[in-house]
């Protein structure tokens, strides 16, 4: 799917699972998702009966409910949507710190979704620099919450968990902010760029871009000149690189 395509699609549009059948007219045990059934009429996924197929509507107001709960402002942010997976991110400017002086990072919710069935509905928690809004996919330091009970007896108990997890964040924090502060300390050269691509194992014809987004001499700004290039790529694989390039330089410092 182009990315044209993509960027047209309607994430809140209506989906419903459709039966399936066999060659002989029997009905099958897999349904087809399919997405906006009264206009595009796109099929986005095969899944199980069992399957609980949740709209991405559904899951944003669940979300909200959530951050209610905490007591904290929230402001809506970015949303990511490819037909099969959906990611909405809201930020909370409360929670926020200072790797270096006037350099102000805040923590990112982000509740996701998948019609195809390759994730359950939950939520990631992140990072984003105010200058520039670049997004930092750091949940393997700051953790997820997936809801396991939609539907059934045992959610409004979930919803609570999540918002106390949001609460909690704040103690989570330390570990984040100390390697960050520390990658700021830390100067780079041409050499040490190199390094860090060879290492990375990204594609080559993000090179030129990075070394175009630096804005400083040290591993912070290489940091955030990788980070700011592949949130301007608003795509679930620029997703999963940010995450390898934040291992990369949060797990080794």
């Amino acid at each position: 799917m182009s990315q044209k395509t993509i960027e047209s699609l309607d994430p809140f549009a209506a989906v419903q699972k459709v039966p399936l059948f066999t060659e002989n007219g029997a009905q099958s045990s897999r349904y087809a998702v399919i997405l906006d059934p009264y206009c595009e009429n796109r099929e986005v996924g095969i899944v199980s009966g069992d399957y609980q197929l949740v709209e991405n509507h559904t899951v944003c107001e669940i979300a909200t409910e959530v951050l209610d709960k905490t007591g904290y402002d929230y402001q809506l942010a970015k949303h990511l949507f490819d037909g099969k997976r959906f990611q909405q991110r809201w930020i909370i400017p409360e929670i926020n710190f200072e790797p270096q002086k006037d350099d102000i990072v805040q923590i990112a919710v982000d509740v996701f979704n998948s019609y195809d069935g390759s994730t359950t509905f939950g939520l990631a928690f992140n990072a984003q620099r105010l200058v520039c809004s670049n997004g930092m996919v750091v949940d393997f330091r700051l953790g997820s919450f997936r809801f396991k009970h939609y539907g059934n007896e045992g959610f409004t108990e979930e919803l609570s968990e999540a918002a106390i997890t949001i609460r909690e964040l704040s103690n989570k924090m330390l570990g984040l902010v100390t390697c960050l502060k520390r990658i700021v300390d830390i100067p780079i050269e041409r050499a040490d760029i190199q390094n860090t691509f060879r290492e990375l194992k990204l594609p080559k014809t993000y090179t030129a871009d990075v070394f175009m987004a630096l804005d400083g001499d040290n591993l912070w700004s290489l940091y955030n000149a990788f980070t700011g290039v592949f949130t301007k790529q608003e795509s679930f694989r620029a997703e999963t690189w940010n995450r390898q390039v934040s291992r990369h330089f949060l797990s080794a410092n």
